[in-house]
């Protein structure tokens, strides 16, 4: 039976485009099967997304209180997928105002800088991350060193260890006199910046 169908097939295909038309058929159903079979799961997988916690637009009041509260000379605050190893560059502030030249620049999650991926690990581990920052970890480092910056403290978004959908990073010339205060402040700057799933 099934020599049958193979030759049927073979004295059907005497061209390149019959060829290239049953390639692509095969793919579409092989597709529309894999969807058709995996419905559930990726109804069920939809659902999960939308209560996971999203960055909201309150970018420019968080910026505000950190230079207020904190004296920051920088404040950075990205979007992250852990999925992709993607951490975009989202919103820049410097005391001046938003800096939109460096905006939107994924410096990636994971990098081949030892001192990025251990404070990735400890911000997906509900830590908080200070540190002098004397060399650049990424592209975005080079712009925190140009604007005078010797000391960064990091942040998750939101601020527990079950998602990781942001990051806020604040640096000063120096560390800041009251640090648990400053990290106090980081905290509750993440939890503005939580948008809530349904």
């Amino acid at each position: 039976m099934s020599d049958k169908i193979i030759d049927r097939v073979l004295t059907y295909v005497d061209s390149p485009f019959k060829l290239f038309a049953l390639i692509v058929m095969a793919v579409l159903a092989f597709v529309g099967y894999i969807f058709w079979s995996n419905q559930e799961f990726m109804r069920d997988a939809y659902k999960e997304s939308k209560k996971l916690p999203e960055i909201n637009d309150r970018a420019d009041d968080v910026a505000a209180m950190l230079f207020k509260k904190t004296g920051a000379s920088v404040v950075a605050v990205f979007k992250v997928n852990p999925l992709f190893n993607s951490r975009v560059l989202y919103r820049a502030y410097t005391k001046d105002g938003r800096d939109k030249s460096i905006e939107g620049i994924d410096v990636g999650l994971f990098s081949s800088n030892a001192n990025n991926n251990a404070d990735v690990v400890k911000l997906m581990s509900n830590e908080m991350p200070c540190a002098e920052y004397r060399y650049a970890q990424s592209e975005v480092g080079l712009w925190y060193i140009e604007k005078g910056v010797g000391f960064t403290c990091r942040v998750s978004i939101p601020p527990d260890n079950h998602r990781f959908v942001g990051q806020i990073t604040v640096g000063w010339p120096e560390q800041p006199e009251h640090l648990p205060q400053t990290k106090f402040m980081l905290e509750i700057a993440s939890a503005m910046m939580t948008k809530r799933g349904n």
